[in-house]
């Protein structure tokens, strides 16, 4: 009995050693990598659904708040407006959190859309942010 318990706790130490590596090894090799270009859709859908006149898209950055989890995407829209995305959970269905630099942008502000569209976001010109740049 003493040792088929201490069978199950080792296995069981294992597993969590097994699933823990797995982790560590997924988030140092770039597994994200296709993720971030999803997240980037999602953001652009964003801000077609609640802002008038969004024609282009630059992502700047893509980074990790390892801290707190939360992922954070600097973008230039139509070359004049900087803003901040924030999403908790990379690749979940969640609210993505906006903020607009407006001092950052000379007085420059997105305007916001009194009800929500379901405009397409193909015609505005995405530049994705790619890590090797």
């Amino acid at each position: 009995m003493i040792v088929k318990k201490k069978v199950i706790i080792l296995l069981g130490i294992v597993a969590i050693l097994v699933i823990g590596g797995m982790a560590m090894f997924n988030s140092f090799t770039g597994k994200d990598e296709p993720r971030y270009k999803h997240e980037q859709d999602r953001m652009v859908e964003y801000l077609v659904k609640n802002y008038k006149n969004i024609e282009k898209v630059e992502f700047t950055s893509y980074s990790k708040n390892h801290s707190t989890g939360t992922w954070s995407s600097n973008a230039i829209i139509n070359d004049k407006v900087y803003v901040t995305f924030n999403v908790n959970n990379l690749g979940a269905s969640e609210e993505i959190g906006f903020g607009q630099h407006v001092s950052q942008s000379d007085g420059n502000r997105l305007i916001k859309r009194e009800i929500s569209s379901k405009k397409n976001r193909k015609s505005v010109e995405v530049i994705y942010y790619r890590k090797d740049k």
